[in-house]
Parts: structure tokens; C-alpha cells; sequence
């Protein structure tokens, strides 16, 4: 009973820090950040928002983040009471709480005062690893089945140190991606649009570069070869989805694309952040006969 509540806790958890992505991406395409005024949490003095489309669009998402925080500080204190014996789960629905609150509080602060494009566009890196945490979350509790002790992993499904550093800097670089397009939505910088071109031709090659030795290398372990090939599919959709988003701009489909790429962007690094996570611990798996026992070998007569 205790796991199914942590399960569909975490579930949901994923589903509302998606919605709070979904949500920013629409306020802030539309221009709606400041319909309600420089007022939080109030709506021009009021609870009730007008019945102007703008102010109904800032005030759904102050609502949606306002949900996303209560629910992850709920998850987070059922998991720090029911889930003792698996400390991995109490971290990320610790992060995921700590990164909502934060991502709330900064855009509350927005509001309120002006704020820097770079804070704006860290606001939305902080909504990322939020949405990040929830996923691995869920994916984690999913996998392990049970609230139970974690099971040793057999040695044959040990992965090298050289695939897991690969891993983890690819999840580091497409963070900075993410940064650096938001910043550049926000500033229109020529200099920093260049980079992010540069930065994202980097990428795709990372992340290829990752799924390939995930799913050839450790075609065994099924649930590396299958994230090999998410991240894949994934970091090949987010240049597509970036033309999209150029191609129907000023049309009425203008509200799609870039929530289409922010779902896009959002998937491929939560996947790159579980995947790192299980490459690094499988990395740790000791090298020699299964079971992970260091084996001495005795030299022949």
C-alpha cells in the first residue's frame, strides 16, 4: 500500500512540474508575466483574475506552480517517512522540492521586481532540474518495484568509467544548451545565439555518441540500451522541433511548437540524468566474478 502511494505520488509529481514547463512556456510566449501587475499572489488586488486572457494565462500559471510546490513538499515528507531504507528515493524528491520552491520564489520575484535575463533564464533552468528530479523519481520507484533495501547488481552489467563520465557530461552540457537558449530568448543576443548553435551541434554529437555505446556496448542490460535509445530519438527530435518552431511562427500554430520543443528539451535531459545516474552506479559494480567478489587468481604448477 505504501509503495502504490509513493509511486502515484511521484506520477503525479512528473505530470504537474511538466504542466508548470508547459504553463511558463505559454506565459511567457504570450507575454503575460506581468497581466496580474507587480502583485503576487494577488491579481490586480484581487484572488479572482479578470477576464482578460492574459491575466487568466499568469494567473493559471501562479496556480499550477502553487500545486507543484505542495505536492512536492508532500511527496518529499511521504517518501522522508516511508521510504527509509532507500535514501537514493528521499534525495530526488528533496531536490525536486527544493528546485520547485526556488524556481516559485524567483518567479514571484519577477514579478514583483524587475529581473536580469540571466536570472529569468536561470528561473527556467531550476524549473528543468525540478522536472528532472520528478522524472528519475518516478523512474526509480518504478524500477525498484518495492520500498526495500537496493539489490546488488550481478558484475556482467558493470559499466566503464570512461561511458559514465560521457553520460554525465552530456547531461552538464545540455543543461547549459537549455541555458543559453533561454537566455538568448530573453536577450536576443547575436553573440550568444552563435554559441548556442555551436554548443548544440555539440550536443547531438554527445548525446549519438552516449546512446550508441549504451545500447552496442551494454546491449545486455535492458534498461541502459533502452535509455540509449530514448536519448537518442530524443536529441535527434530537438533540432527538428527548432525549425518547427521558425517555420510556424506568426501562424496559428505559433503556441505549439515551442511547447513541442520544451517538451522535447525537458525528456532529453531528465533521461540524460537518469541515465547518468544509473552508469554511475553501475560503475561502481567491482570488477571479477559474478556476484562482484574480487577474485585472486593463483598462478598454474
Amino acid at each position: 500500500m505504501q509503495y502504490k502511494v509513493l509511486k502515484w505520488l511521484s506520477y503525479a509529481s512528473c505530470v504537474i512540474m511538466l504542466l508548470v514547463s508547459f504553463n511558463g512556456v505559454v506565459v511567457t510566449r504570450t507575454g503575460s508575466g506581468l497581466e496580474c501587475g507587480r502583485e503576487f499572489p494577488l491579481c490586480h488586488g484581487k484572488f479572482v483574475p479578470g477576464s482578460t486572457i492574459g491575466s487568466l494565462i499568469e494567473y493559471t500559471h501562479r496556480l499550477t506552480a502553487g500545486i507543484a510546490g505542495l505536492l512536492a513538499l508532500a511527496t518529499l515528507v511521504a517518501f522522508l517517512i516511508w521510504s527509509r531504507k532507500r535514501r537514493d528515493f528521499q534525495i530526488y524528491a528533496a531536490i525536486m522540492a527544493l528546485f520547485v520552491i526556488v524556481q516559485a520564489i524567483m518567479g514571484a520575484l519577477a514579478v514583483v521586481f524587475s529581473q536580469s535575463p540571466p536570472i529569468m533564464a536561470l528561473h527556467f533552468g531550476f524549473a528543468l532540474i525540478a522536472f528532472a528530479s520528478a522524472l528519475v523519481l518516478a523512474l526509480s520507484v518504478r524500477r525498484a518495484g518495492n520500498l526495500g533495501p537496493r539489490q546488488a547488481p550481478p558484475a556482467d552489467h558493470r559499466v566503464s568509467k570512461r561511458t559514465r563520465n560521457l553520460t554525465i557530461f552530456s547531461a552538464a552540457l545540455t543543461y547549459a544548451v537549455v541555458y543559453t537558449g533561454a537566455l538568448v530568448s530573453h536577450t536576443q543576443l547575436a553573440k550568444a545565439s552563435i554559441a548556442l548553435h555551436i554548443a548544440s551541434a555539440i550536443l547531438l554529437l554527445m548525446v549519438i555518441m552516449v546512446g550508441n555505446m549504451a545500447i552496442r556496448g551494454y546491449g545486455h542490460i535492458r534498461d541502459i540500451r533502452r535509455l540509449g535509445v530514448v536519448v537518442i530519438v530524443l536529441v535527434l527530435a530537438l533540432p527538428l522541433s527548432g525549425v518547427l518552431n521558425l517555420v510556424v511562427l506568426g501562424s496559428e500554430y505559433y503556441m505549439f511548437a515551442p511547447m513541442l520543443h520544451t517538451l522535447i528539451t525537458d525528456f532529453l535531459f531528465a533521461f540524460l540524468c537518469f541515465l547518468s545516474i544509473r552508469t554511475w552506479e553501475l560503475s561502481r559494480i567491482p570488477a571479477g566474478e559474478p556476484g562482484g567478489v574480487r577474485v585472486k587468481k593463483t598462478a598454474q604448477a
